[in-house]
């Protein structure tokens, strides 16, 4: 009975501690289908179709620490797009393919610089223009994988070496093709699952979930290890060897609002609190300070620009104040930093208004003394696993 007892109020605490909070309203049209990439506590959310059913180039920033929406650049006229990957890479954002809301499949790859807030095009992709493949990113490599044209839904596999800018051919994958699925991947393989599939005219579905491995060129089916089921437009985001899946489309066209948690190390998967508002796909998803976050996508015929999240970790609920303080010393110029213990071991940062890193450290105790004295003066930000506090020099 005691145990049960103790069953249910850890139960109790959970399900009181994970709700989902409305935040600020996207600043832009609403829309679906749009791409997404984080660059530390900024997460960029742009292009995709508009409420007008045109396509979109517009860009727009949200910042994970207070939780705000601003103006990005656009991507350059005439690049209007939906259904684009979508990634970052050495504090670049990258778009590549997607298709513009007329037929017409892309094959431009455009990078942004941050602290430039501006685009600049990558080598074209040499194959035929595609939209709503999979990728994943190990090391300075992108897989991108399969997606749709004209031809229908495609099963091949390319890899752009970031280091080189070059892009090479791999083996195909071992099915039929895969189209608005996931891809993720850990620290040794990649990952595709869900999606359709070239079968029967472009009407088959992807059951199962295939783990690849790049020093062979071989893909194989890991459906037994974790399992994602059939369905499409589902999102995925990801920190670190945690995988956040929301949601997707069954074969009886089902929108689920389901969202779930995914030890990458061990394949463990954690329901979390399913969405709580209308049933909704083609969102963009990102993860920042603790939090889950989805913005935009449709629901029925009703495209949206609403923007929620939901905690998934203790810590999102702990305040600023109370996982870590800093005091200007500034009779000399340093920085006094005290730190909650389970802080032990996480790396400080300190950043300038542009989010270029000056200095970092691991945290050994729980107060740190840092100098300052080099800085032009200024405001600079103290960033610790995802929490953030203002300072001046």
């Amino acid at each position: 009975m005691r145990i049960l007892l103790l069953t249910l109020l850890l139960l109790s605490e959970q399900a009181a501690a994970q709700f989902w909070q409305q935040q600020a309203t996207f600043p832009g049209m609403a829309r679906d289908d749009g791409a997404q990439f984080s660059i530390g506590s900024l997460h960029f959310c742009g292009t995709g179709r508009g409420s007008d059913f045109g396509c979109t180039r517009d860009f727009y920033v949200y910042d994970s620490y207070n939780s705000t929406w601003n103006n990005a650049a656009p991507l350059p006229i005439w690049q209007e797009r939906q259904y684009a990957s979508a990634f970052s890479y050495q504090e670049k954002g990258y778009v590549l393919g997607g298709e513009n809301c007329n037929g017409f499949y892309f094959k431009t790859f455009w990078r942004y610089d941050p602290l430039t807030d501006s685009w600049q095009s990558m080598p074209e992709f040499p194959g035929a223009g595609r939209a709503g493949a999979q990728h994943f990113l190990m090391g300075s490599d992108l897989y991108w994988i399969g997606g749709r044209n004209a031809t229908g839904i495609l099963n091949e596999v390319w890899c752009f070496h970031l280091s080189s800018n070059q892009w090479e051919q791999l083996g195909n994958l071992p099915f039929d093709g895969i189209w608005r699925g996931i891809g993720f991947a850990n620290q040794t393989n990649g990952y595709v699952a869900g999606g359709r599939t070239n079968e029967a005219n472009q009407t088959g579905w992807n059951a199962d979930t295939w783990i690849y491995d790049p020093q062979t060129d071989q893909w194989s089916n890991c459906t037994a290890q974790l399992n994602l089921g059939s369905r499409m437009y589902l999102n995925c985001a990801q920190s670190d060897s945690l995988l956040f899946v929301f949601g997707g489309v069954t074969p009886t066209d089902e929108v689920l609002s389901s969202l779930e948690k995914i030890n990458l190390n061990n394949y463990q998967i954690e329901p979390l609190l399913p969405f709580t508002a209308s049933p909704r796909k083609g969102c963009m998803s990102f993860v920042g300070n603790g939090f889950f976050h989805l913005a935009t996508g449709i629901t029925g015929n009703d495209r949206l620009n609403e923007t929620w999240r939901l905690a998934y970790s203790p810590e999102a609920d702990i305040s600023e104040k109370e996982f870590f303080e800093v005091y200007n010393l500034l009779q000399d110029a340093s920085l006094l930093v005290r730190i909650n213990p389970v802080l032990i071991g996480e790396q400080l940062s300190i950043r300038d208004i542009q989010g270029r890193v000056l200095l970092s450290l691991e945290l050994s105790q729980t107060e740190h003394l840092i100098s300052i004295a080099d800085f032009p003066a200024g405001t600079y930000f103290v960033d610790v696993k995802g929490y953030t506090q203002k300072c001046l020099r």
